[in-house]
C-alpha cells in the first residue's frame, strides 16, 4: 500500500489540535493514527498567529509520526471564522429549449453555474455543498442519465475571509505540509454525526467550543445555513474568574470539578474552597451561587442561537431538535438544560460507525467528532457517478480509482 492511499485530517481549534491518519478498510475511513495536543496562535477558533500555530500542529504532527510514518495524499483541515457568510443558491442551465440526458459534464457545470455570483474582495467561497438537483423543477440527487431540458443545482455557499484562508495555508506550509480541501468546522463534524433522516426533517448542530459556539441547521435533505458566536467555554471560565476574582487555571478547576447545569432540590448547596488572586487566606463559595454563574453564558449563548434562527426563520423548522457538540457541552444536565432552553429534543452527538472506524476511544470522543467528519469529506460524491458504475464499485469502490490518478 503506498502514501497515495492515505488520509489525513487537521482540526485546528481554540484549545487543541487534533490529527488522525487514516486509509480505507472494510469501506470505512479506518484510523491508524491519531494525536492531540495544545492549540497556539489560534484565537476564537481562527488562526491570529501563524507562527505559533504551525509549532502547534507540527508538534502534533511529529507526534502521530511516532507511530505512523505515512505521508498522505491527501490533507483536509477546518476553519472557523466569525466573518463567514452562507447562502443557498440554484441557477439553473438550459440545453438550447431541447431535452437530453445528463452527463457528468452537465452536472459539473450546472454546479458551477450555481456557485458563480460576485463576491467581496476580502472573502473566498469554500467548495460549494450540492443539496440537491432540480431535473425539470423536479427534486433529484443523482440526475446523470436522466433526460431533462434544464438542470439546476441547489447549493449551500460558504464564505470566510481571505486572512482565515491564508492563515490556515500558511501554517501548514510551515509545517511541511499541503492542503487538499478547507472545511467549516461544523459542516465536517456533521458528516460523521447527523443522519440523512436527520437532515430530512430538519436538525441543528450545534457545537459549543472553547473559544466559539457554531451552528449548522439542515432542513429538507440538506444544509441551509451557518453561523459562528463569539462565546464558548472560556467565556463561561472567564464568568466564574471574575465572579470570585480568581485565576482561570482555578475557575477552570473549578467549571470541570464543580460545574453543572442543575439549580433543583436535587442538588444539595454546599460551601467549595476556592483561592483569590493574590490572597493567601482561605475563601470559601456557594455551589448554588457557582451554578447560576455558569448558567448565565449558557443562557446567553441559547438567547443567540434561538434569535439567530428566528431571523432566518428557522425556528420551526427544526423538528428533529438540536445534535450537541464540543467541549462547553460535556457539563453535567447539558442536555437537560438546553432541552428546557429551546424546547425542543437535545442530545449528544454519536459517531456514525458505517464511515469510520478505529480505537473507540477515538470514536467516542467528541474532540475527535470534526477531525474524523474531515475524513469523510472525502467520500466520492455519489451525484457525480454513472448508475451503472454506482451499484457495481458503490461509493468506496470509486475511491479506488481515484488512487490512481
Amino acid at each position: 500500500m503506498s502514501d497515495l492511499d492515505f488520509f489525513a485530517s487537521v482540526d485546528v481549534g481554540s484549545s487543541k489540535i487534533a490529527v488522525l491518519i487514516a486509509n480505507i478498510e472494510d469501506n470505512k475511513f479506518h484510523v491508524i493514527g491519531h494525536a492531540s495536543g495544545p492549540s497556539s496562535g489560534v484565537k476564537n477558533g481562527a488562526i491570529v498567529n501563524v507562527e505559533g500555530a504551525a509549532k502547534a500542529i507540527q508538534n502534533v504532527i511529529d507526534k502521530v509520526n511516532k507511530n505512523c510514518k505515512h505521508k498522505p495524499k491527501f490533507i483536509d483541515i477546518n476553519v472557523t471564522d466569525l466573518h463567514l457568510s452562507s447562502r443557498n443558491q440554484n441557477r439553473p442551465i438550459s440545453f438550447n429549449g431541447r431535452t437530453k440526458i445528463i452527463t457528468q459534464e452537465d452536472t459539473l457545470q450546472a454546479i458551477q453555474n450555481s456557485s458563480a455570483g460576485a463576491l467581496a474582495t476580502n472573502k473566498k467561497n469554500l467548495d460549494p455543498i450540492v443539496n440537491h438537483f432540480t431535473v425539470d423543477e423536479q427534486i433529484e440527487n443523482s440526475p446523470i442519465g436522466m433526460e431533462a431540458a434544464v438542470l439546476g443545482a441547489e447549493v449551500h455557499l460558504i464564505s470566510v475571509s481571505n486572512q482565515a484562508i491564508n492563515n490556515i495555508s500558511h501554517s501548514l506550509r510551515a509545517s511541511d505540509l499541503g492542503v487538499d480541501k478547507i472545511i467549516l468546522d461544523p459542516i465536517a463534524s456533521s458528516m460523521v454525526c447527523v443522519s440523512q433522516d436527520d437532515k430530512n426533517t430538519g436538525v441543528c448542530l450545534l457545537d459549543i467550543g472553547a473559544g466559539t459556539s457554531k451552528l449548522s441547521v439542515f432542513v429538507k435533505g440538506g444544509v441551509v445555513f451557518n453561523q459562528v458566536f463569539d462565546i464558548g467555554g472560556n467565556t463561561i471560565t472567564q464568568c466564574i474568574a471574575q465572579a470570585y476574582d480568581t485565576s482561570f487555571d482555578d475557575a477552570e478547576e473549578l467549571k470541570k470539578t464543580y460545574g453543572t447545569l442543575q439549580t433543583d432540590s436535587t442538588i444539595k448547596d454546599r460551601l467549595i474552597k476556592f483561592k483569590k488572586i493574590g490572597s493567601t487566606e482561605d475563601h470559601y463559595l456557594s455551589l448554588h451561587e457557582l451554578i447560576l454563574v455558569i448558567e448565565k453564558p449558557y443562557k446567553e449563548i441559547c438567547t443567540m442561537v434561538k434569535r439567530s434562527l428566528k431571523k432566518e426563520k428557522l425556528d420551526r423548522a427544526i423538528k428533529s431538535g438540536f445534535i450537541l457538540l464540543g467541549g462547553a457541552c460535556k457539563i453535567k444536565y447539558c442536555e437537560n438544560f438546553l432541552l428546557k432552553e429551546f424546547r425542543a429534543r437535545s442530545r449528544m452527538a454519536k459517531i456514525n460507525e458505517d464511515l469510520v472506524s478505529g480505537d473507540m476511544k477515538i470514536l467516542n470522543n467528541l474532540s475527535y467528532f470534526s477531525a474524523l467528519g474531515l475524513l469523510a469529506c472525502n467520500t466520492p460524491k455519489s451525484y457525480l457517478q454513472e448508475p451503472e458504475q454506482l451499484q457495481k464499485s458503490g461509493l468506496f469502490g470509486t475511491m479506488q480509482e481515484l488512487f490512481k490518478l
